[in-house]
């Protein structure tokens, strides 16, 4: 009887252990569900989806708020680069920092949504279903920017003096009613991910890759500038 009692003790833990593996291994987000909490953590800091993805992956997801800082330090220097000689004198009543703060409005307005995740069919990419690679298709709806590309010509090919200043000051105006009022329309994108990043940090560097998919539409002048060569 004592063996008996051992061995049922014995079987039963191993059946809990069993149910709480699968417990945890059903908590974790599957690649769809990481990207939409990812997304609302990078583009409108929502505490309520960091909270539910630090629990479910098991480490503390980062609110990113470093991130959108240095995202939009980074888009001053370059639109002061373009604007202003790069000298950060405002040379009217709208300036590079109020583009910069339409900027990151617009990015907290922005919605990315995960529709589809195809994992790689290559062995070597596959070890387990939380260990693998694969493409994830998203959407974003973006605005439009080409209504901005002649205003954006019109100052390149501007001289120096009053006419470039008139000239930045109506990108300026334009760009920021622009991102104020600008219609959105779906733009689609793969994402190569991990099904399950291994730390945190991978976490984020994933998840700030979305940015290369809006900062084209919401800041597309490096693009204009590289297609006129």
């Amino acid at each position: 009887m004592p063996d008996l009692r051992r061995s049922l003790l014995l079987s039963a833990s191993l059946l809990l252990s069993s149910l709480s593996l699968s417990a945890d291994a059903h908590m974790l987000p599957s690649p769809t569900e990481r990207f939409d909490l990812q997304s609302r953590i990078v583009l409108q800091g929502d505490e309520t989806a960091r909270t539910e993805l630090s629990a479910r992956e098991g480490f503390e997801f980062p609110d990113l708020d470093g991130s959108r800082q240095s995202v939009a330090w980074l888009l001053r220097h370059e639109l002061a680069a373009r604007i202003e000689g790069g000298d950060g004198a405002s040379t009217g009543p709208i300036t590079v920092d109020d583009a910069v703060a339409a900027v990151m409005a617009r990015l907290s307005r922005t919605r990315c949504v995960a529709t589809d995740y195809q994992p790689s069919d290559d062995p070597d990419d596959y070890r387990d279903a939380d260990d693998q690679s694969g493409a994830l298709a998203y959407t974003c709806a973006l605005p439009d920017p080409e209504a901005l590309r002649p205003v954006h010509a019109a100052l390149r090919a501007a001289q120096e003096g009053k006419d470039r200043q008139q000239a930045a000051q109506r990108l300026l105006a334009a760009y920021v009613e622009h991102l104020s009022s600008a219609p959105d329309r779906p733009v689609h994108a793969l994402h190569n991910v991990f099904s399950r990043p291994y730390s945190a940090d991978h976490a984020v560097m994933q998840s700030m890759a979305i940015m290369e998919t809006i900062l084209p539409a919401l800041f597309p002048f490096d693009g204009w500038e590289d297609d006129d060569g």
